[in-house]
């Protein structure tokens, strides 16, 4: 649980972090022709980096973080770009943060470059892909609370569009692994016994003024774009997705936002997802480069189970994977589950929901 400390105004103590962190992020030049890290050199990093902080340290600054002390520069989701943003919601019975955060900053990055030569052949059907998408998400809190924190990724296999808003990104990610990712989620394995799926308790355990809560969370969390970006030309080097999104100005829905409640909610043939909010931009889109001194606290999905023990049960229940194929929560819900269900409709628009409500009222 967040430490508290007393606080004149929360909302402008939120802000006030909110837009030094931004600052100091906007202030490291990421412009030109990108560099990205080699794939082996990814790998690496990944093998022989202590991801103990992450799951620890609240702090949001690169340079004070312990991790950060030790990888100055990312390899993994080196390149992107980042804005200000607020995180509207819709009512719900969830808490915290998931009922609203007007001081965010959100940075979408590609997790790898789209591979090439000899790692072509050796990650199978990533050859094909242009981009790994990833999204996180710090909301900051009033009253000295320590930052929320939500992260998302898209297919592991990638997108074949350079399209960054062609598919949705989930906090969950499925268990279908590419033979070229395994290592890399062996790696993860030591850190937590679901290392494809990340905690979103915190992130309800304290709202944006600082207030604690009695944690009400979904289960699940997934992006889907509301945004659209210009054609990149045919022959675009790697790095050009980031200067498509730096076209983006303030005021913009980036994403609209989906919850799945629990595993049961998202089990058979009655499988809904819930929309619970969008993320808009509060300024204009800039490029952020692997020193970007900023880093996200992520939370073990155990945290979630230690709370809700009645979900482990869940991720047994069969649901129709994307693909049509028969599946189990656990391990077939991710982005393209959720990118079919909203396709499909499969969804209970919690905004809609509001306004009939009201309008309701209105007529009584």
């Amino acid at each position: 649980m967040a430490e508290l400390t007393d606080a004149a105004d929360p909302d402008a103590d939120a802000a006030a972090r909110c837009d030094a962190l931004f600052q100091k992020c906007a202030a490291r030049p990421g412009g030109g022709k990108r560099s990205f890290p080699a794939h082996t050199a990814v790998m690496k990093d990944i093998y022989g980096a202590d991801y103990t902080s992450l799951l620890r340290c609240p702090m949001d600054d690169r340079g004070s973080h312990p991790f950060g002390a030790a990888h100055p520069e990312r390899k993994l989701c080196a390149h992107g770009a980042m804005a200000k943003c607020r995180l509207e919601s819709f009512p719900t019975t969830y808490s915290g943060l998931f009922r609203g955060a007007p001081h965010c900053v959100v940075r979408l990055s590609t997790a790898v470059a789209p591979p090439t030569g000899a790692a072509a052949v050796f990650l199978g059907k990533m050859r094909k892909a242009k981009l790994f998408p990833c999204v996180a998400i710090k909301a900051f809190r009033g009253g000295g609370a320590a930052a929320g924190n939500l992260l998302f990724a898209g297919g592991k296999t990638g997108h074949p569009e350079t399209d960054f808003f062609a598919h949705g990104v989930c906090t969950q990610l499925t268990q279908k692994i590419p033979s070229g990712t395994r290592p890399v989620l062996r790696a993860f394995e030591k850190y937590s016994a679901h290392p494809l799926a990340l905690g979103l308790s915190e992130f309800a355990s304290v709202d944006a003024a600082g207030r604690m809560a009695e944690p009400r969370f979904p289960w699940a969390v997934h992006l889907a774009p509301a945004a659209t970006l210009p054609p990149l030309p045919p022959k675009a080097d790697a790095g050009a997705f980031v200067d498509a999104l730096c076209t983006i100005p303030a005021g913009t829905v980036l994403y609209d936002v989906y919850a799945a409640a629990s595993p049961e909610s998202v089990s058979g043939a009655s499988a809904t997802v819930e929309r619970i909010g969008r993320v808009v931009t509060t300024s204009a889109v800039v490029a952020s480069p692997p020193d970007a001194p900023l880093v996200f606290k992520h939370q073990a999905k155990e945290e979630d189970y230690a709370l809700r023990s009645d979900w482990v049960a869940g991720l047994k229940l069969p649901v129709v994977a994307h693909d049509g194929a028969n599946g189990t929560v656990g391990a077939h819900v991710g982005s393209k589950f959720f990118d079919g269900l909203i396709k499909a409709g499969r969804v209970v628009d919690r905004e809609v929901e509001a306004a009939a409500e009201r309008l309701g009222n209105m007529n009584v």
